[in-house]
């Protein structure tokens, strides 16, 4: 009867959307691998790891559930040199992959070079459009200050 039961908890744990502790730690250290992710073991904390970890792992919560858009809002804010090169890999590969990304930055060249077309807003309306490839930061600075 245990394995009985054993199974049918299992079942249940699926159809919950609930997984064992092995396929949580599969995943977990699937995810630390794909993305760099600098921890001591999968059990750590996320608030003991550095700001571009703490990034990265919030990043692969959302890329395991397999979005087809993913909008980040000024996704290296306070992360060192290193993590934002490693973070903007993570998007640039998820964009390869079909994946749509919607960037919100208050950083123009963030915007300008990790982009394929950069809208400027004003009070949530659209005031100008550029393609990333054809435009200057000066351009795209003029249309922030207009």
């Amino acid at each position: 009867m245990k394995k009985l039961s054993c199974g049918l908890l299992a079942m249940l744990a699926a159809w919950l959307g609930l997984f064992d502790r092995r396929t949580r730690d599969a995943l977990v250290v699937d995810w630390i691998r794909r993305l760099a992710i600098k921890a001591p073991d999968v059990d750590a904390p996320v608030r003991t790891l550095s700001g571009g970890n703490q990034q990265r792992v919030v990043l692969a919560k959302w890329l395991a559930r397999k979005p087809r858009v993913l909008i980040l809002d000024s996704p290296t804010v306070g992360v060192d040199i290193s993590a934002k090169d490693g973070i903007y890999k993570v998007i640039e590969t998820m964009a390869a992959q079909g994946v749509a990304i919607v960037l919100i930055s208050d950083e123009i060249p963030e915007a300008l070079y990790h982009s394929h077309r950069v809208m400027v807003m004003r009070q949530g309306q659209v005031v100008r459009q550029f393609v990333s490839a054809e435009t200057s930061e000066e351009e795209v600075v003029e249309a922030v200050n207009a």
